[in-house]
């Protein structure tokens, strides 16, 4: 699981019947590793390296 920050919105199919929509703007924290290789082959977002707390 990763963070992603979306620079425009993805709609993303796991399977048939399902979307997820990533909307343009957001900050999404534990999205799945399938749709963040979907969301960056596509361009419409980044990984982005969550601050560590505590530290």
């Amino acid at each position: 699981m990763k963070t992603v920050l979306m620079s425009r919105t993805f709609d993303y199919r796991p399977r048939r019947g399902v979307i997820v929509v990533y909307a343009a703007g957001q900050r999404y924290e534990r999205v799945p590793e399938a749709a963040v290789r979907a969301i960056v082959a596509a361009g419409a977002g980044e990984v982005i390296e969550k601050p560590e707390q505590g530290k």
